[in-house]
């Protein structure tokens, strides 16, 4: 069993409500703290989960660990703040919003902090099955990625993994632009009025120092709308996978074509893609707890938190250059 608090009420934290109620055998969420009373009433009613306003009562209850599912601004403060009272700490993305935090991160936690960052976009099922054929070979090595799928630190993840660049230097050029799109959805509901609004879509040239290239391009409304849809294409020296098509040359080197297979994994806990890969950190969560084999390595975190920072200020420099290098970290 599975043993975990949440600390913060923000719109991710019901994500951990959720699997734990789906998946009681596997996790236990012992306690939701909260700030405001009003929100505490509610969730417990909601979710039937001990919901609290009280830190001591948070670490009586002797958590393997805490999740920070606060607000971006106060999460890398949080997640600080909750580590050095000796609790190991699965903070919310991103590890921070500003290079002068990440350095600090860093430090704190080559000083012993126990912190993880529950990035998940490259264990959802349907993006891991693309890395794992990569990884497999059938398209050789992996040269370009197109992807319009996933922002800023998120993206970066599943570059690396996908074009294998490791913690490289990295060239980013691009804008952002405003683009008009109609209003379909909102976390909290569907519109219907087809109001016509102006969106950010920024679009970049990511070239890293191995020689591998991401083309990015993103607008908000591609997590949620039915009319923006997602669009992955990585290229390799043998093929291409083109969302959840693969084309290859076989052993014999003739052309071949094969539909990626997607495992989904809790499948009868009927969670969601995005609910399913944080239910497997939660389990690598308590791994690293007990071995200290990490999640999502910190030094990845870092970088891509990092890398998130220069695609911000590339999409505002006009096509300028930015350089970045995880040497600044």
């Amino acid at each position: 069993m599975i043993r975990f608090a949440v600390v913060g009420t923000g719109w991710r934290s019901e994500f951990y409500a959720r699997i734990a109620k789906a998946l009681p055998e596997k996790f236990d969420m012992v306690a939701w703290l909260c700030r405001g009373e009003e929100k505490m009433i509610r969730l417990q009613r909601e979710y039937g989960i001990h919901t609290t306003m009280s830190e001591d009562e948070v670490i009586d209850l002797k958590p393997d660990f805490v999740v920070s599912a606060v607000d971006k601004v106060s999460m890398s403060e949080v997640v600080r703040y909750w580590a050095k009272k000796g609790i190991p700490v699965l903070s919310e993305t991103p590890a921070a919003l500003d290079l002068e935090t990440l350095k600090i991160m860093r430090k704190e936690i080559q000083d012993g902090l126990k912190i993880q960052v529950a990035e998940q976009y490259f264990l959802t099922p349907s993006v891991k099955a693309v890395i794992d054929e990569v990884d497999a070979g059938t398209i050789g090595e992996p040269v370009s990625l197109t992807i319009s799928a996933m922002h800023d630190y998120h993206a970066s993840s599943v570059i690396r993994r996908m074009l294998k660049t490791g913690l490289g230097d990295v060239r980013i050029t691009g804008k952002s632009f405003s683009m008009k799109v109609a209003n379909t959805k909102t976390r909290y509901e569907t519109l219907t009025d087809g109001k016509v609004v102006n969106k950010e879509e920024k679009h970049l040239v990511m070239e890293y120092e191995n020689g591998k290239v991401a083309f990015y391009d993103f607008m908000s409304e591609q997590y949620r709308s039915p009319i923006r849809n997602k669009y992955i294409n990585i290229r390799g020296t043998r093929g291409e996978i083109i969302n959840d098509t693969v084309y290859y040359l076989d052993e014999n080197n003739l052309g071949a074509v094969k539909k990626l297979q997607v495992a989904i994994p809790f499948a009868k806990a009927n969670l969601s893609e995005g609910e399913a890969a944080v239910a497997n950190l939660l389990i690598r969560m308590k791994e690293y707890v007990e071995t200290g084999k990490e999640a999502y390595p910190m030094d990845e975190a870092l970088y891509d938190a990092y890398i998130s920072i220069l695609m911000d200020k590339a999409g505002k420099s006009d096509f300028e250059p930015v350089e970045g290098s995880f040497g600044m970290i």
